[in-house]
């Protein structure tokens, strides 16, 4: 079943998801904007900074004090991006009150203390207290530090930044290093003004509660958002590529890592997006996948291969990790495979393979309240309310041709290759 939405003000909504198969209950409030260089690294920041403390818990102690008092309840920060809209805000397991030792309102205080995050922080000067803005800063750089560390990471962002340069998606929700540094406790508390009266506010609530107090509770909080002019979210959406790019990047390390990005024609958006979803599965998508079966296990030309899509953008990255002597050879047999699939070669059992992929995932979603919600979150940006079961029927009914068809509209658009200018014999990497 789809969430019931409920608009609490101008631009502010509840989603509201009841099932009594946890005992915990989830609640998220979430900021959309969209995504631009320019605030990328305050809205990183900002979540972060809003968590070491508030006017009545002002530090992260005092805060962890409370968490604790409501039976280890917790909140910790967003920060993702959607297509081209990125979403800040705070999540929350917190217990039912029916499994409390003793009656305590648990969720109503719960939402107290996320109250108290979101529109009473710590302030000095009338600005955020720049010890406070200093240390999440470091953080944040170090987290950038680490992406880049991490080679296989590294190798999908850039082949994206050089497929979508110049578009918004090139982007990264944790904004850059140098953007971070030029954050000060005056721009980020004037970020944080906008952000709590100009933008879109989504809150999920996924359990089982009283929705009548917990709307009212909500409205109370968050109805202080309102406002009639939050800014259009948009993804812009190339269909096709027109050439191909090929960057190679040297790097002293052993393994070769090869990402191939393609247009996909396809988004979340439009009504067939479940043969894409079908089309990627089979192709690479799962271990019974066209690449893992035969570029990995048949072939040996990869440590790994698989194939991502983004929903929002209509884009798919292959991403693979080489011996850096086999580059063409995995190249060319990973675009062999996406020929085999445009040309219908599918059997029985790969399609079969593929839809009960899908279908587990599907069902596994509910093992996660989180993830319950993410799904969510991800259609209503689109205007869908599919819930798995509905995307899980939509499987059963594409075929081999469907995915043949689907195959034919996916261009590559950009190679990247991290070249490994290590021998086996020099040194150590991190990979």
């Amino acid at each position: 079943m789809p969430p019931t939405r409920i608009k609490l003000a101008d631009s502010v909504y509840l989603n509201v998801i009841e099932t009594d198969k946890f005992k915990t209950n989830f609640i998220s409030a979430e900021f959309f904007i969209p995504l631009r260089a320019e605030t990328a690294a305050k809205a990183a920041l900002l979540p972060s900074v809003l968590l070491r403390g508030t006017k009545k818990y002002p530090d992260m102690a005092s805060l962890n004090r409370q968490f604790d008092y409501l039976y280890g309840s917790y909140i910790w920060p967003r920060n993702y991006k959607l297509g081209e809209t990125q979403v800040i805000g705070f999540s929350s397991y917190v217990l039912a009150d029916k499994y409390a030792l003793e009656p305590t309102p648990i969720m109503s205080e719960l939402l107290g203390v996320m109250e108290e995050i979101v529109f009473s922080p710590v302030t000095e000067g009338g600005v955020f207290r720049a010890d406070y803005v200093e240390g999440e800063k470091r953080n944040l750089i170090d987290r950038i530090k680490a992406q880049i560390n991490n080679k296989n990471y590294y190798a999908v962002k850039r082949c994206r930044d050089e497929m979508c340069r110049g578009e918004a998606y090139a982007v990264s929700e944790l904004g850059e290093i140098e953007d971070v540094q030029a954050v000060t406790p005056e721009s980020l508390y004037e970020f944080y003004k906008w952000i709590i009266s100009g933008t879109r506010v989504e809150l999920y609530f996924v359990g089982s509660f009283d929705i009548g107090k917990l709307t009212e509770q909500l409205r109370d909080i968050f109805g202080r958002c309102a406002n009639i002019s939050a800014p259009e979210l948009k993804t812009e959406v190339i269909r096709r590529a027109e050439k191909v790019k090929e960057v190679i990047e040297d790097q002293p390390v052993k393994q070769g890592k090869l990402s191939l990005g393609f247009r996909t024609d396809c988004t979340l958006a439009d009504r067939d997006y479940h043969v894409f979803a079908m089309f990627r599965e089979l192709y690479g998508g799962s271990p019974t996948s066209k690449l893992f079966v035969n570029v990995r296990e048949k072939l040996s030309l990869c440590y790994y291969c698989s194939a991502m899509g983004e929903a929002h953008k209509g884009i798919m990255i292959v991403s693979s990790g080489i011996d850096v002597a086999n580059k063409q050879k995995a190249q060319d047999e990973i675009l062999r495979q996406l020929e085999l699939t445009r040309a219908g070669e599918i059997t029985e059992a790969e399609l079969a393979a593929a839809r009960n992929s899908l279908k587990n995932s599907y069902r596994e979603l509910y093992d996660n309240a989180d993830s319950i919600k993410s799904w969510y979150t991800s259609r209503m940006l689109v205007g869908r309310d599919d819930s798995p079961e509905d995307a899980a029927a939509a499987i059963e009914t594409v075929t081999a041709e469907d995915i043949a068809n689907m195959a034919k509209r996916v261009t590559l658009d950009t190679i990247y290759f991290l070249n490994g200018t290590l021998k086996p014999d020099e040194g150590s990497d991190e990979e």
